[in-house]
């Protein structure tokens, strides 16, 4: 599985992976449950029978799971289906689906040739068919469980025992091909999600370089034709040639202050912004975020300051833990952001995130950070006595 996924599509790899492993180990002990199979009689008059069903089933929940693992990994299939929704697509097939189905053989020879219970052997097609079905359509699925469903019936001279053997496959089928049809809904949207973020980061950028030609542009042109005029002056030693330099001299200075200007006005957020972003950047995560305070809390002459705290502090938390709970703090005095899924207890390596904040923080401000217990905490101190960057 990609590990760059967002925490969304990963949590719903492991449901629906866990879902298919769950549902091809317990859906054989189910049908010995509707057919009224005592599992330890049957291991006392077959043994090998029984224990050659029992690593089946342990080879189809392990082919099940490679088979996931697979599909995650594989790029998405293009198809969609009559709701405009990306199709699941065919599992990948490996050498662990001929692993799950190959005991059958065995335990049909023991059951139709020895002395075996042939609802062992029902058991072992129920697990091959849902090992089947988790790799294919499901419309191939619900055929091979009709035909289990007749293959049952001759083997057990029964037509309700068989009926409900069948019944239950296709529930399993079902249920199988649900979860995957739901993982690639998830996986589209995680995907569409990815590509939202793209796409805003594209359009600021293009805001910007948009803005930064609509500074410059007029300038740099006006300075270039005035740099000709003085040229040609200078060359004819007309005095002109001094005022007109000095004119382009001021308009490359208030070109400069516009460049400057723009580049502050990009750069600097507003504080109530920022803590919205960051907090709905977290909830995002699945993280629960309580706040304490607010920007209006936070003197103006470090808003900056903060929002930049904010920012850098909530990419860290989501860069390196997993948290389920952040708590923000906004006072008069300073920042503080709390969160949980901090592997370990050691010392923390500042990166260039937090170097960059301890540059950005003003004389006298503090920076603290500290990880005990999987809880991780960066503290910021505004006009802290004796404080250092």
């Amino acid at each position: 599985m990609d590990t760059s996924a967002g925490r969304q599509w990963s949590v719903f790899y492991a449901y629906t992976a866990w879902t298919l492993v769950g549902v091809v180990a317990v859906l054989p002990l189910g049908i010995a449950l509707f057919l009224d199979l005592r599992i330890p009689v049957a291991a006392a008059s077959a043994p090998l029978t029984v224990a050659v069903l029992c690593g089946q089933i342990a080879l189809g929940a392990w082919s099940a799971w490679r088979a996931m693992e697979a599909w995650a990994a594989a790029d998405a299939h293009s198809e969609r289906d009559r709701w405009g929704i990306r199709q699941v697509g065919n599992l990948p097939s490996d050498l662990s689906f001929l692993a799950a189905v190959a005991p059958s053989a065995v335990i049909a020879g023991t059951s139709l040739l020895g002395d075996a219970d042939p609802r062992l052997l029902i058991m072992s097609l129920s697990l091959v068919i849902t090992t089947a079905a988790v790799r294919w359509r499901w419309e191939i699925g619900v055929g091979l469980a009709v035909a289990f469903a007749a293959v049952s019936a001759l083997l057990l001279g029964s037509l309700p025992g068989a009926l409900s053997s069948g019944l239950l496959v296709i529930a399993a089928v079902l249920t199988a091909r649900l979860s995957l049809w739901l993982a690639a809904m998830v996986r589209e949207l995680d995907d569409a999600r990815e590509a939202l973020a793209q796409l805003a980061v594209a359009e600021e950028r293009l805001r910007f370089a948009r803005d930064l030609h609509d500074v410059t542009g007029r300038d740099l042109s006006v300075i270039a034709v005035k740099s000709e005029l003085v040229a040609q002056l200078a060359e004819r030693e007309d005095p002109r040639a001094v005022e007109h330099g000095r004119e382009v001299a001021q308009i490359a200075r208030a070109s400069l202050t516009e460049i400057r200007a723009l580049l502050r006005g990009y750069r600097e957020v507003d504080l109530a912004t920022e803590l919205r972003g960051t907090a709905s950047l977290l909830r995002s995560a699945q993280a629960e975020v309580t706040v304490y305070g607010a920007s209006e809390d936070v003197p103006a002459r470090h808003r900056g300051t903060a929002a930049w705290v904010l920012r850098e502090g909530g990419t860290n938390v989501l860069r390196h833990a997993d948290p389920s709970a952040v708590t923000i703090t906004l006072t008069s005095g300073g920042v503080t952001l709390v969160n949980d899924g901090a592997p370990g207890d050691s010392e923390v390596i500042e990166g260039s995130g937090l170097i960059g904040m301890r540059e950005r923080l003003g004389a006298g401000s503090m920076l603290t950070i500290r990880r005990e217990g999987g809880i991780f905490t960066l503290d910021v101190r505004f006009d802290a006595p004796g404080g250092t960057r």
